[in-house]
């Protein structure tokens, strides 16, 4: 028997790393601030929070979509999109008016009838709640799902937002008065101390209206920051400035000088039609102009002296159903801000349909991930487009060298060279390959180069060749956006319109005269600083490598430790592969006074 009690030492060690390498999966709550990043406080670990908006500001002041899908459904599935985390909106009436009242008395006050049938039928212990306490299980349910919380201050009367002059803008107006605003806040933050996923809390969303300015500003801010941190010091503390959260300047001469400065982020926000005349300038001049206003009003917060904070992106979509082209070139655009400054952000939204807004019941939402009936996406090609940002690039305290990518930001996707540098494609961007500029050589791995042809319609290839006096191996980006990637004959760097395989072509619009109107952005390429971000294999994959091994070894435990106890069956152990579902079946453990049930433990 001494050998069998060595086997079941060995084997409960390895159930132990394996229940720490699925812990790793997880997030260590609380979160902070450092160079510039949201971290993990007790690690120091880099957290990217890449979220989507899920509303409940509005009248019926529940998240949106109960009264089509089981909640358990639609949490499930957010993680479909390659998110880990959620904006959860909320109005400060919620709680300093409306605290008592239950989601059915609510609904019946709207006079919603069929919106309260639906969520009868999908969520029906939701209808006796008070709003509170659905928040509350709305952000349970996505702690289950490993699914952080953003916890935004939308507005305070619950109501679609925003309008200029809606009375809901800034301090003092007729809907927003500031004591009661505090008191919202804190009431909140008592809330989200027993909810330890709620890492965050946005103070308001979109300041605007008449009455800006930046004295009140500063005065009401720092009022509820200190109530705020003073109830749940766990919480960073998201700040966004004026014109519908576009314009920080103001920071520039006055600091905010909020304590702790660990927990303070920045937000801003962009929309397509903020910038109608996509359809009337050369998009490099566009985008160059939009990222300049951007850099401008709000990424100036990321070279500040005076602060170590993030900026997070905290409201920017499009309408999928409309399919506007022009709005498929301002993603675009925005993609190439948000990879060169590897910035956290959210997309507006998650919700395909809210109960009632503005007088229409059922209303859509065109820009949402979930389709109308939360049953789909509006958007399949999202996990694609945002591949590349779900990942932290970056890490400022990082003793890893630097390297590069090769990113195309249309298409989502990344350059990879082939095994026999035969040619460069795009793909997947776990699987890019490492690119460095030196001088006018764009260098793979250090000994290789990328080669023009010298001809349009040629692929472009990897050449051993680097000597200064290649001429076909240099490259220099350009035009006003700086995505083109030119060779020294004049050709640019350019996605065959029909494949994946990367050729040269006459450059498009590079000059950026007004008459020249087309589309550029198949022409368009960053090279992305990485640190910790691996191509090749993305740390997913090691971490399932790593469980599949360790499963393996354990399975071959468990065989020779039921045949010392007595055999086992021919199915007693079982490691199957579906599809990366992966399933470890163990012995007939009756002999440890389980009774005849197997054990099983799997991860998917």
């Amino acid at each position: 028997m001494a050998k069998s009690s060595l086997l079941l030492l060995i084997l409960i060690t390895l159930f132990i790393i394996l229940q720490a390498v699925f812990a790793s999966h997880s997030f260590s709550y609380p979160l902070s601030v450092k160079n510039r990043r949201i971290v993990e406080e007790n690690t120091g670990k880099p957290v990217k929070l890449r979220c989507a908006n899920w509303p409940t500001h509005l009248s019926v002041m529940l998240a949106e979509g109960l009264n089509k899908q089981t909640l358990s459904n639609i949490v499930t599935n957010i993680s479909s999109f390659g998110l880990n985390c959620v904006r959860l909106t909320w109005a400060t009436f919620m709680f300093t008016r409306h605290s008592n009242q239950t989601i059915l008395q609510t609904l019946d006050a709207l006079k919603l009838e069929e919106t309260k049938l639906g969520i009868m039928k999908y969520n029906n212990d939701f209808l006796n709640m008070t709003h509170p306490q659905a928040y509350a299980f709305v952000v349970n349910q996505l702690f289950s799902a490993n699914i952080m919380v953003v916890a935004d201050n939308h507005v305070s009367k619950a109501k679609w937002c925003c309008n200029y002059n809606d009375s809901n803008g800034f301090f003092g107006d007729s809907h927003f008065d500031p004591d009661e605003w505090v008191q919202g806040h804190i009431l909140a933050a008592q809330l989200f101390k027993n909810l330890p996923n709620v890492v965050a809390v946005s103070l308001r969303n979109e300041i605007h209206g008449p009455n800006q300015n930046a004295a009140d500003w500063f005065r009401y801010m720092r009022q509820a920051a200190l109530a705020i941190h003073q109830e749940n010091p766990n919480l960073l503390m998201i700040f966004s400035g004026f014109d519908f959260a576009s314009d920080l300047r103001f920071l520039k001469e006055t600091p905010l000088n909020v304590e702790p400065k660990n927990k303070v982020v920045f937000e801003t926000h962009h929309y397509p039609y903020w910038n109608p005349t996509w359809d009337h300038e050369p998009i490099n001049t566009m985008c160059a102009a939009v990222k300049s206003d951007l850099e401008k009003k709000d990424g100036f917060i990321l070279s500040d002296d005076h602060y170590d904070s993030p900026l997070y992106f905290g409201e920017f979509g499009m309408d999928f159903t409309a399919r506007i082209p022009s709005d498929e070139t301002w993603l675009t655009c925005m993609l190439t801000f948000l990879a060169e400054r590897d910035i956290d952000w959210c997309w507006w939204g998650l919700h395909g349909s809210y109960y009632f807004r503005e007088g229409i019941v059922d209303h859509d939402e065109g820009c949402g991930l979930f389709n109308f009936y939360w049953n789909g996406s509006n958007y399949p090609q999202f996990p694609q487009r945002f591949q590349l940002l779900i990942n932290t690039l970056q890490d400022p305290s990082s003793k890893a060298p630097y390297s590069h990518i090769l990113y195309h930001p249309q298409s989502g996707l990344c350059v990879k060279a082939d095994q026999n540098y035969n040619q460069i494609k795009l793909g997947d961007c776990k699987k890019a390959s490492g690119w460095n500029q030196e001088g006018d050589k764009i260098k793979l791995n250090g000994d290789h180069c990328l080669k023009s042809l010298g001809k349009e319609g040629d692929p472009a290839v990897v050449s051993s060749d680097c000597s200064s006096g290649d001429l076909s191996s240099s490259w220099k980006f350009i035009s006003d956006s700086g995505l083109h990637l030119q060779d020294n004959i004049g050709l640019c760097l350019d996605k065959d319109r029909n494949s994946s395989i990367l050729v040269t072509n006459k450059c498009i619009c590079v000059r950026d005269h007004v008459g020249c109107l087309d589309n550029p952005q198949r022409q368009w390429f960053q090279l992305l600083e990485y640190s910790l971000f691996q191509p090749g294999v993305g740390i997913e994959e090691l971490k399932l490598n790593l469980m599949r091994i360790l499963l393996g070894v354990a399975v071959q435990l468990l065989v020779q430790l039921g045949s010392l106890l007595g055999g086992m069956s021919r199915e007693g152990a079982l490691l199957s592969s579906r599809d990366d579902t992966w399933v470890c079946a163990a012995v007939d453990s009756s002999e440890f006074g389980l009774g005849r049930e197997k054990a099983l433990m799997s991860w998917e």
